[in-house]
């Protein structure tokens, strides 16, 4: 999979990011290494509240994900890009209604 998306860290810093994997429990997004370096003041750690959104010619509006990092795997300089995963918090029914529609 291949979707792009933006990822919003607790402080509404916004990043571009691509999808990789979705699914309903969470997603595996990639995103460059300088922006979510501490030297930018913008770290993702684990356990850090994001929100993912999701924009697909099937929604009026983005899809809002609420989660939270899982995982990091750091890239190379100049190679493979950093991944991340996020697990998904869903809160609501219509959220995951239109997280099920994308997906299928």
């Amino acid at each position: 999979m291949e979707l792009e998306a933006t990822l919003l860290d607790q402080e509404g810093r916004a990043r571009g990011v691509t999808i990789r994997d979705l699914g309903l429990g969470g997603a595996g997004i990639e995103v460059l290494e300088r922006d979510i370096s501490a030297e930018a003041g913008n770290e993702l750690t684990p356990d850090s509240s994001v929100t993912l959104e999701v924009t697909t010619p099937s929604l009026w509006d983005p899809l809002r994900l609420n989660g939270t990092v899982a995982w990091i795997r750091r890239g190379t300089p100049g190679g493979r890009r950093t991944r991340v995963g996020i697990r998904f918090e869903h809160h609501d029914a219509a959220t995951l209604l239109s997280l099920f529609q994308i997906l299928s």
